[in-house]
């Protein structure tokens, strides 16, 4: 039953392939096992499993990822009027804080976005990507995923650890944003000192 809850708060409606989200995973295994041991010296297993369930969960929500809904459909439709049959993704607001930061640092960057369509019921299937890119180290992929939205406006923050291998000098954050018929790319830029 455990291993249950731990698959349905896993596998969700995104799909993650991360390769710097460490904090993340490390906090939603060690939620899970000390749920479980303590539920277990008590004899408790229904506490052991809502130990596990809560850790999890804390565990997800301290990681790398926060999503926040900054409006509703209704909203994006006010700002941005629709022709029929249209679907629009719009960027609005990318963001890195800090923008000077030494390798190792923790770099929080955020994009803010808007998906509507003439079917007011249809939920978007939005792929976000995020690279860095250095001239002498090239590409590096910070974050992929795949998220299921309702329509609306939101705000995607990504946090990630600057890798050691990163050269000092101008770097630039590339956030892709997609859906399955527009493609919207946002560079932002990080200085490493």
């Amino acid at each position: 039953m455990v291993f249950s809850f731990l698959w349905v708060q896993m596998s969700g409606c995104a799909s993650y392939n991360r390769q710097f989200a460490k904090r993340a995973d490390m906090g939603m295994f060690s939620g899970c096992i000390s749920g479980m041991i303590a539920g277990g010296i008590l004899l408790n297993l229904p506490g052991a499993g809502m130990g596990c369930i809560l850790g999890t969960g804390a565990g997800y929500f301290i990681g790398e990822r926060i999503d926040k809904t900054l409006g509703t459909r209704r909203e994006a439709l006010m700002k941005y009027p629709l022709k029929e049959n249209e679907e629009k993704l719009l960027v609005e607001e990318p963001s890195v804080a800090p923008q000077n930061a030494p390798v190792s640092s923790t770099i929080k960057t955020s994009v803010q976005y808007t998906i509507i369509s003439a079917d007011e019921d249809k939920k978007i299937t939005i792929t976000e990507r995020r690279m860095l890119f250095t001239e002498k180290t090239g590409f590096i992929k910070l974050d992929e995923r795949r998220v299921l939205r309702t329509q609306g406006t939101y705000e995607s923050a990504y946090t990630f650890i600057v890798p050691e291998n990163v050269s000092r000098g101008n770097c630039t954050i590339i956030t892709t944003i997609s859906d399955d018929k527009q493609t919207r790319t946002i560079l932002s830029h990080l200085t490493i000192v």
